[in-house]
């Protein structure tokens, strides 16, 4: 079957493609609203001290993926978006570094707040950055791990 109608009559081939838009924009949509309240994770090599749930790590191996293939796209879905944030080639500052081996992640709780983590990434190069990341409930969104990037 193509949606161009060669194969049967006019009215069936338009009936099929609609069902079949239909079918595949429910299952697109079946799968975002899925998962619109998950923590990103994704699989990237990195050593990991301090206390980190699944959840954070995976968040973390996302954007150390995200930061060495330079994936603007790929930061803007792992930064915490309340407010919005604008990612720059400021922060690209570490993709070098994050290429350039195995980068060891330190998790660091608040003493304030469950909701945020200190995050100190140390580069092979022995280039070290220092971030965090936030529970985005604590801004009144889903309970989400986010990275704190951008501007």
């Amino acid at each position: 079957m193509t949606c161009s109608g060669s194969r049967w009559p006019g009215r069936r081939t338009r009936t099929a493609c609609v069902a079949l838009v239909v079918v595949a924009g429910a299952v697109w949509g079946g799968y975002a609203w899925a998962t619109r309240d998950t923590t990103p994770s994704c699989s990237w090599p990195m050593r990991i001290r301090g206390t980190a749930t699944g959840d954070q790590a995976g968040l973390v191996r996302c954007y150390l993926r995200a930061l060495a293939h330079r994936d603007i796209a790929g930061l803007y879905a792992i930064a915490q978006n309340i407010p919005k944030v604008r990612i720059t080639g400021a922060d690209l500052k570490y993709s070098a570094a994050a290429r350039n081996g195995l980068a060891t992640v330190y998790f660091a709780p608040s003493s304030v707040s469950t909701s945020w983590l200190w995050l100190t990434i140390t580069y092979a190069d022995g280039a070290v950055e220092g971030t965090g990341m936030l529970n985005m409930a604590a801004m009144g969104g889903p309970s989400t791990w986010r990275m704190s990037i951008g501007s």
